[in-house]
């Protein structure tokens, strides 16, 4: 099975071309905050990042949805609002699934480099594999069975 990849299409109804990820769920951000870190804007806007960060983003997909049996999955790109800083503490996602859209991988283009790219694309990737065979429950948030899935994917193959 050659599965099939593509870049997610994004469509949004928000007049200024944004939407919010809703982090609320994670007490983190509000606990690194108030220590002074910069952490990530729930804000985000579709990215358009360049060809070579967009082929190996899907070069990875391809290889983890055909080392995990996924048949079809696409990447969407986004980059916050707020840019994190160059240098300095901050605290936020590289990457995302969820399992309101369970065919996609998210990837906060402006907050991972191109070489942390393919472990965050496999990282998101085994996630979405085992969405596809077990409970929206048990499938997300950042912790539980489906992150330690994700971790020793990633970590096997990144």
């Amino acid at each position: 099975m050659k599965p099939r990849v593509a870049v997610a299409t994004i469509t949004l109804d928000s007049a200024d071309g944004t939407f919010v990820i809703g982090r609320d769920e994670f007490p983190h951000f509000s606990w690194f905050k108030r220590l002074g870190v910069h952490v990530q804007s729930d804000r985000v806007r579709p990215a358009y990042p360049a060809s070579e960060y967009v082929e190996t983003a899907l070069t990875a997909l391809a290889e983890a949805c055909l080392e995990l049996g996924v048949p079809e999955a696409s990447v969407a790109f986004v980059d916050t609002v707020e840019p994190p800083p160059a240098t300095g503490l901050r605290f936020g996602f590289k990457g995302a699934f969820t399992t309101e859209y369970p065919a996609i991988v998210w990837v906060f283009a402006n907050w991972t480099t191109l070489e942390e790219l393919r472990g965050v694309v496999r990282h998101e990737a085994a996630h979405l594999a085992f969405a596809r065979t077990h409970t929206a429950e048990e499938s997300d948030g950042h912790s539980g069975p489906s992150e330690e899935f994700a971790r020793a994917f990633e970590k096997d193959g990144g």
